[in-house]
């Protein structure tokens, strides 16, 4: 029986010794006072203290507590408990001789004799720093995702987009600690530096065209960036030689969002999730604004439409009118021909006002179109037999091609009612910048008329209803498309389209 309980605690003795030398863990031995009686090497490399040199110490007096009074008092109390038999636990940092801060998963556990009374007691502390600090950022970025719905709420608020522009950064800066940040915008061909953080130079951004580096990959993918190097990615190219690392994201249709850094690795994927998360709320307000403005234009049109259907149907029904009863007076019968040609004048009128009306709809999904295709399908609805059309591209655009042909064959006919039977017209790419153009040699538009030629109601022509060009900036702006006015090299008018992106 003696045998079998010498055994026992040879065996109980061995698993002590193997569970003391445990490397993950600093474990000491304690005796109901407090004094430290044993320490394993782990505590002892981690805070390059002497064994000798802390034996006999009270634990909270060790050099492993002295970084932290209030936390050493707290250790005393913790050792009060366990000594009148309570299992005790708690959590706790440590800071080792080089500085090194750990965090603790300490347990104090009370050893007791064949009597029941407390006399050693074990203190083990886990390391439990990875734990924590995947808790803490948990914690923070849940905090940070709770911050950006408030966020929401401004934009939702604003009512411009410059102001959302402006809010967006400020958030980014502010909640996601972007030190340089930019919202860039597509305005006449080129991605334009609309809104900086305050951390950003002058020298961080310029404008670009929509077919150079990251800015135009992103605007035409639609997808975000992570660059945790850009040594190591060819898209950033061209970019500033002390930005080492960034992401793009898109903002809406025609923006996009950038932050840039001058270390390698300074952003990761959750920076860039945060980063899609403000920007889904920011396109979204976006979207709103446009929405409210293509509403107040609707509305706008629709009173516009009242107006001209008032005042513009007013004279040929009065003339149908008058030759009606006439010719039921006289019963001249050639008085109903006049009544007919204001019947077909009345006719061209309400098929333009549809026109335009089903101009001012959204465009559908852009899809990849052969601009020369799409304008030789728009000049075979033209019947001017001595006009001619030369197409001096094969560019392909991203447009919704049913739109774009009745923005086409609105000028084309535009430049024959105005050029005459014999106009020649071109179509062609801009040399300067994204974009096409269509040109004729016809009269062209004076100068001092061409910031309203694209307005409602707008024509030089006596009988013009001036609904043609106004079609076609609608068609233009509903693609995102910038229209200029412009004189052509045989003197006549050119309409520009920038912004038009290559598919």
């Amino acid at each position: 029986m003696a045998e079998g309980t010498d055994e026992s605690a040879r065996e109980g003795a061995w698993r002590f010794e193997a569970m003391f030398d445990d490397p993950t863990s600093f474990i000491g031995v304690l005796t109901p006072e407090g004094r430290l009686r044993r320490v394993n090497e782990t505590a002892l490399s981690f805070g390059d203290v002497n064994a000798a040199a802390v034996s006999d110490e009270l634990f909270w007096e060790t050099p492993w507590w002295s970084h932290d009074e209030a936390q050493a008092a707290g250790l005393q109390r913790q050792v009060g408990r366990a000594a009148d038999g309570e299992f005790v636990r708690f959590e706790a940092t440590n800071v080792g001789a080089g500085g090194e801060r750990v965090h603790l998963d300490v347990s104090l556990q009370p050893v007791r004799d064949d009597a029941g009374s407390v006399v050693s007691i074990i203190a083990q502390g886990r390391d439990v720093t990875d734990r924590v600090g995947a808790q803490r950022a948990l914690e923070a970025r849940q905090r940070t995702i709770e911050t950006l719905h408030g966020v929401a709420s401004d934009l939702e608020a604003s009512d411009s987009p410059d102001a959302v522009y402006e809010r967006t950064v400020t958030a980014a800066e502010e909640v996601l600690e972007f030190e340089r940040c930019y919202v860039g915008v597509l305005e006449d061909g080129l991605v334009v530096p609309r809104v900086q953080s305050s951390g950003s130079t002058s020298d961080d951004v310029r404008a670009m065209r929509p077919d150079e580096g990251l800015v135009g990959k992103t605007l035409r993918t639609g997808e975000s960036y992570l660059v945790r190097d850009v040594d190591d990615d060819e898209d950033t190219q061209p970019t500033r030689e002390t930005f080492r690392s960034g992401m793009s994201v898109p903002f809406g249709d025609s923006a996009v969002f950038q932050a840039v850094a001058t270390e390698p690795n300074a952003f990761d994927e959750s920076d860039l999730e945060l980063a899609e998360l403000l920007l889904t709320h920011a396109s979204e307000a976006l979207a709103r604004i446009e929405t409210e403005a293509t509403l107040r234009q609707q509305n706008e049109r629709l009173e516009e439409f009242a107006s001209v259907v008032a005042h513009d149907l007013r004279n040929p029904l009065n003339v149908v009118a008058g030759n009606v009863e006439l010719a039921r007076e006289t019963g001249e019968l050639e008085r109903l021909d006049a009544a007919t040609r204001a019947i077909e004048q009345m006719d061209d009128l309400l098929s333009k006002l549809l026109s335009l009306a089903r101009a001012g709809k959204v465009v559908g999904e852009p899809n990849p179109v052969s601009l020369s295709t799409v304008a030789e399908a728009a000049w075979f609805g033209i019947d001017t037999p001595n006009a001619t059309l030369a197409v001096e591209t094969d560019l392909v655009l991203a447009a919704d091609e049913s739109r774009l042909r009745q923005l086409l064959e609105n000028l084309l006919r535009n430049s024959v009612e105005h050029g005459g039977s014999t106009v020649s017209m071109t179509v062609g790419r801009l040399d300067d910048r994204p974009g096409f153009f269509v040109a004729d040699d016809g009269p062209g538009i004076p100068p001092e008329l061409r910031d309203d030629a694209l307005e409602h109601g707008f024509s030089t022509a006596d009988d013009g209803t001036g609904f043609g060009l106004a079609i076609v900036s609608t068609i233009a702006e509903a693609h995102g498309w910038t229209v200029t006015v412009a004189e052509s090299e045989d003197g006549g008018a050119r309409f520009e389209f920038s912004g038009a992106l290559a598919a």
